[in-house]
């Protein structure tokens, strides 16, 4: 019986090592982009007494570490942080308090369309300084069910094979499931770049200057008004037709008319072929090029075609049903916590894309829900620490309708209290030369081992904010 009970105690899996008082605290946390990544940083740096500077208040734990540490445990199916896309609104009821960083999408039409930023763009998580930390472990899989009764994990690995991780506190960040080229398809740093490759030769015919080639981009929401100012901004002499069924573009946005006329001013003005109130049909001949039939019966002939039609769906699909409204999106309290209709509710997180929640879902968004939720979790710990201890749970406000989107060489944003604001300064201010990559990746503050000298390791990084869309200030966070 006492060998039977110490075999117990130390398999990660029982109740009663759930109990010891000597193991840390385990978080596991469930897909790493933005609003992953986010809590990963911002917990990692509040278990080491440190804290980051915030958009909403957030418990003040006044730089205390916890008696029994913090192990955080990540898995995601893919290998490394990467550009995803945000363009899908949320048109829920809102009770409209602040907002956030405004820029939904984080280089990902640039790196799928131009050879030079395509490595650049998806970061090894074992090749980022500062993801290495002895409590930090990353799994690369994809969970296939949560247990909120035990506090389990089933997951897969790449190989197919079934794994479990037993966790105290989860952060759901799995996002939307969106299609190529929205996302990378990829799983490795590898895969992606060969994905990235082939993709730029579709567009480009590995022909010098392009000359009459073209692309047809269907779709213009912000996906497909994306795509298709970038192709033609760094392709100028490739032929980019937009098709949209409907009249507007961005019509699925809840943006002002405003907004979606300028922005197709701004695509004119790129020099982007507008088709507007058209659905369209299409398909690849043995020549390899594309006919694209229109519901007016024009054809069109196309060297490539990018259907950016395809809506994304909450990555939910492992959660207890109880837990997720009739779109599949988790349900949760200002606290970012799941509504109670599971049990260990409390213990259960939900960020990014994945929730339920007010406003255009887009990465700056995201990662200031990782960040509220690491803040959270780790104030909780400390008040199951000690009984001193009452930390108050920082709540989220709802957001408001706002965007930040780039069309060409321009950029235009949009907030109820500023309005309509674009031009070629302001795409250098928001997003630099990459679409606010590195701006994101400063804000982070995550460096890669290659790219990071002696000498710039010693430097303090520099602070970057998150603004609001329509202030001065510029926001660097995509």
């Amino acid at each position: 019986m006492r060998l039977q009970a110490l075999s117990n105690a130390l398999n990660p899996l029982s109740p009663i090592a759930n109990l010891s008082l000597s193991s840390p605290h385990r978080v596991l946390v469930v897909g790493c982009a933005y609003g992953g990544i986010s809590a990963v940083v911002n917990l990692l740096d509040l278990a080491q007494g440190r804290g980051r500077d915030t958009v909403y208040p957030i418990p003040d734990v006044k730089g205390k570490k916890s008696k029994k540490d913090v192990e955080i445990t990540v898995i995601d199916e893919r290998d490394g942080y990467c550009t995803f896309f945000h363009s899908r609104s949320n048109r829920k009821c809102l009770r409209v308090q602040l907002t956030c960083s405004a820029v939904h999408s984080v280089g990902a039409p640039l790196a799928h369309t131009t050879r030079q930023h395509t490595s650049l763009m998806w970061k090894r998580f074992s090749r980022l300084n500062e993801l290495r930390h002895p409590n930090l472990h990353f799994k690369h899989g994809s969970v296939t069910k949560i247990d909120a009764t035990s506090k389990v994990a089933e997951w897969l690995d790449r190989a197919g094979k079934a794994q479990k991780q037993s966790y105290d506190y989860v952060i759901v960040a799995t996002g939307l499931k969106r299609h190529w080229p929205a996302v990378p398809k990829s799983g490795s740093f590898e895969e992606y770049m060969r994905d990235g490759s082939d993709l730029i030769a579709k567009i480009t015919g590995g022909d010098a200057d392009q000359k009459d080639r073209g692309v047809v981009v269907i779709g213009a929401g912000a996906v497909g008004v994306e795509f298709a100012g970038e192709i033609k901004n760094y392709y100028p002499n490739i032929s980019v037709t937009l098709v949209h069924s409907r009249t507007e573009v961005l019509s699925s946005e809840p943006l002002p008319v405003e907004v979606k006329e300028k922005v197709k001013v701004l695509l004119e003005e790129e020099g982007v072929d507008l088709v507007l109130g058209n659905r369209a049909s299409y398909e690849q001949l043995h020549s390899g090029k594309y006919q694209v039939t229109l519901a007016n019966s024009t054809i069109i002939s196309a060297d490539l075609v990018l259907d950016t039609t395809k809506k994304g769906e909450p990555t939910t699909g492992f959660l207890p049903a109880e837990c997720l409204d009739d779109e599949k999106e988790i349900k949760v309290t200002p606290h970012l916590t799941f509504k109670p209709e599971i049990p260990n509710a409390e213990y259960h997180y939900g960020v990014g894309d994945v929730i339920a929640w007010s406003g255009i879902k887009r990465a700056g968004g995201a990662m200031v829900m990782g960040q509220v939720a690491a803040a959270n979790i780790y104030a909780s710990i400390l008040n199951s620490e000690d009984e001193a201890n009452e930390f108050k749970l920082s709540e989220l406000p709802h957001y408001n309708n706002v965007i930040g989107l780039a069309v060409g060489k321009q950029c235009l944003t949009y907030d109820k209290d500023s309005g309509i604001k674009f031009g070629v300064q302001l795409m250098k201010d928001y997003f630099q030369d990459d679409l606010g990559w590195k701006a994101n990746l400063k804000y982070l503050q995550l460096t890669d081992v290659e790219e990071n000298t002696t000498a710039e390791r010693k430097k303090v990084p520099e602070k970057v904010q998150i603004g609001e869309v329509g202030v001065e200030a510029v926001p660097a966070v995509a």
